[in-house]
Order: structure tokens, then sequence, then C-alpha cells
């Protein structure tokens, strides 16, 4: 089976909230999360964000709590649904993947989502990483939720 590395993430405005929500309540370390839902083709939906813990307090790196990331997993199977995205942010920059994030890209067929800050407004990026090429993701918002 190969991996369909993601061309395309669906989610909604009150999603991205969330997700902004998290890693303002962070800043300046970095916050990270994960996204479950659902994958049709190279396309993604976002169905719910999951918020993680930074265990490493850092302003640029992040390392997800094994025992909170396992539960996570494990809830997202139970709900019968996919790991689509994983987020995190970039406090002070870049707004593309860091090479320490493209190393530590485990998980080819999801969109990474990046938080950065330009001038006091938070803007999110996506992106795919697969055997170290990392291309865009459209983000497609769902206005109406």
């Amino acid at each position: 089976m190969s991996v369909l590395p993601p061309r395309r993430l669906l989610i909604s405005r009150s999603q991205l909230g969330q997700m902004q929500d998290h890693i303002v309540a962070l800043a300046p370390e970095e916050a990270c999360g994960l996204l479950a839902g659902e994958v049709e083709g190279d396309t993604c939906q976002a169905l719910r964000v999951i918020p993680m813990h930074n265990m490493l307090h850092s302003r640029v790196q992040y390392r997800m709590e094994p025992s909170e990331q396992l539960a996570a997993f494990n809830e997202i199977e139970a709900g019968g649904m996919e790991l689509v995205g994983i987020y995190h942010s970039h406090p002070a920059g870049p707004e593309e993947p860091s090479p320490v994030d493209i190393a530590e890209a485990y998980y080819p067929e999801v969109v990474y989502l990046i938080w950065t800050r330009k001038s006091d407004a938070w803007q999110c990026k996506g992106y795919s990483v697969y055997d170290r090429d990392v291309c865009p993701v459209e983000i497609l918002v769902n206005e109406a939720e």
C-alpha cells in the first residue's frame, strides 16, 4: 500500500479557532496538537482538534507527552477516525517546517500545520512532508461551522 500525501485539508473556522486559542495560551512556548478526521484520496477533513502538552516547554521545539499521545491515538481509533493532521506553533518563525520538523515528520499521510505570528496576527499554513520533501497543502475553511 502506498501513502498518498495530502493536498487539501478541509477544516472549520471553529476548529482553527480552537487551535489558535491553544497556541495563544502557550506563547511564547511552542504549542502542539493533533487533528482527527477522515481521508478521501488526497483530501483530509478535520473533525476534531486534540490539543497536546509540549513536554519540552520550548520556544523552538515540541515533543508530545507519550502517554497523552497514545491516549489520543486510541481515542481517534475508537471514534472510527484517522490521524489527519499535526499542528504546532513557531512563535518566532519560520513559516515553513524547520529542519527538525522535517526530520521528525513520521506521518507522511497527514497535514503538518504550522502557526506563525506576523504583525501580531496568527496565521496557519499546511504542508505535507514525504521522504523529507516538503509541499504546501491547501487549507479550505468551512465558514458555516
